[in-house]
């Protein structure tokens, strides 16, 4: 019996190491089975979502000028020993490399080839710490969680809840949470995958409570050995080590798909910027690459593309319709992020609002005379819930529910979010 039970830990050794072979990059298409495993025609409703938001991408939406999306993020950091516990200044470099990345501000876009300088794009996207924690503290927008859990390496949602050894979200509508844990193979010490991330759900055509017991995990996570850049890698991040795995994930959460659209030649990311391509480029860099015949223009593999498994070396573009997808999103799905911008609590002696607390009517005063071009007031899930006409001073609320809400007042090119509560 010894004998057996040792060749059968033996086998299932030797499995697990064939296995882990090849790091798995991106956990995406394992997040998405798991949720068609739970909620049976979420994959069509997903493909329905990707299409729509590919299609308003197509038709070239353009942002204003000057107008920048700032995100604010929560890094949660779950940790069994000090390896694990990521420093800050990790956490810092990361920061920088997301707003280098989606700013086009990154110094290898000299590497983009002249056939994709066209449509390479900055975002209009930046991110920063969040400075305000959800009971309204001060914080430097990050957590740290001490573990008993060895690796995550199995769960795609146990880094996530406090009572199962990781840490619960801070509210999804409003901040970006990254968590950063160990999700390597126990024994091997090997990374299982790198990350994953949750794609927005909100579709009008998705059944109400199909996703009641997800949006707390909303949200990053990524191993924390790829968090930042890493200096002098090993053979197993050395394609790895420009800290971009995040720049991929937070494009999965902010609706974009993998550019090969995990499929082949027939299958696509809906996007017409990004050539087709049969596959993912795994860890290379082949500038001859050219695995589909595009119909009209037949473009080489988009290996410069953050949403492809290149060599991190090699990645240093989104593109444009990538952008207005992106940007698609944050207005339609998530835009409660915006409601947290620090600019809005930078400039709040410009604007003022009373009573606050109020039973019905809400007064608006500028210290400053300048025409407001329009006011809106949103939940905070980032829904618009009424207009109202430029530059009026007061504002009837009386028909919303007891509850917290925000104004959004536009001035000129700025807008300001402004936080009241209805009794």
């Amino acid at each position: 019996m010894k004998k057996i039970y040792a060749c059968a830990i033996l086998a299932l050794t030797l499995s697990i190491s064939a296995f882990s072979q090849q790091t798995e990059r991106c956990g995406h298409a394992r997040f998405m089975a798991e949720m068609e495993q739970k909620h049976p025609g979420y994959g069509e409703y997903r493909k329905q979502l990707d299409e729509e938001i590919a299609r308003v991408a197509r038709e070239g939406v353009q942002r204003e000028d000057g107008e920048t999306y700032r995100i604010p993020v929560v890094f949660h950091v779950v940790y069994r020993n000090d390896e694990q516990n990521v420093p800050d200044e990790k956490l810092f470099e990361q920061i920088d490399i997301l707003n280098r990345d989606y700013g086009r501000l990154n110094e290898d876009t000299v590497n983009t080839r002249q056939e994709f300088l066209p449509v390479a794009a900055s975002t209009g996207i930046e991110f920063y710490f969040a400075e305000w924690d959800p009971q309204g503290n001060p914080t430097n927008g990050i957590t740290r969680t001490e573990t008993s859990t060895n690796s995550f390496w199995l769960s795609m949602t146990e880094m996530k809840s406090t009572a199962d050894g990781g840490k619960d979200a801070w509210d999804v509508n409003q901040y970006l949470n990254i968590w950063v844990c160990n999700m390597a193979i126990p024994i091997l010490n090997t990374p299982f995958i790198l990350g994953f991330a949750t794609p927005p759900n909100g579709a009008p055509n998705w059944p109400d409570g199909s996703a009641a017991e997800q949006p707390q995990y909303d949200g990053v996570v990524l191993h924390y050995e790829v968090v930042g850049s890493i200096d002098n890698p090993d053979q197993t991040f050395a394609s790895i080590s420009k800290g971009r795995t995040a720049t991929h994930e937070v494009g999965h959460y902010l609706g974009l798909r993998h550019i090969w659209g995990d499929g082949d030649c027939t299958e696509d990311d809906g996007l017409s910027d990004t050539p087709e391509a049969a596959e993912a480029q795994q860890q290379t860099c082949d500038y001859s690459t050219n695995t589909c015949t595009d119909a009209a223009n037949d473009l080489p593999d988009q290996i410069e593309n953050y949403m492809d498994y290149t060599d991190e070396n090699c990645m240093n573009m989104f593109t444009q319709q990538q952008t207005a997808a992106m940007r698609y999103v944050v207005e339609n799905f998530r835009a409660g992020l915006l409601l947290s911008n620090s600019v809005v609590r930078n400039e709040l002696e410009k604007i003022r609002i009373y009573p606050n607390p109020t039973d019905g009517l809400l007064n608006v005063k500028q210290e400053k005379q300048q025409d407001s071009n329009s006011i809106s007031v949103y939940s905070t899930d980032g829904r618009k819930i009424m207009d109202v006409l430029a530059n009026n001073t007061s504002i009837d609320v009386s028909m919303l529910l007891p509850g917290i809400y925000f104004l959004k007042v536009n001035q000129n090119s700025t807008h300001q979010f402004l936080k009241f509560i209805k009794n």
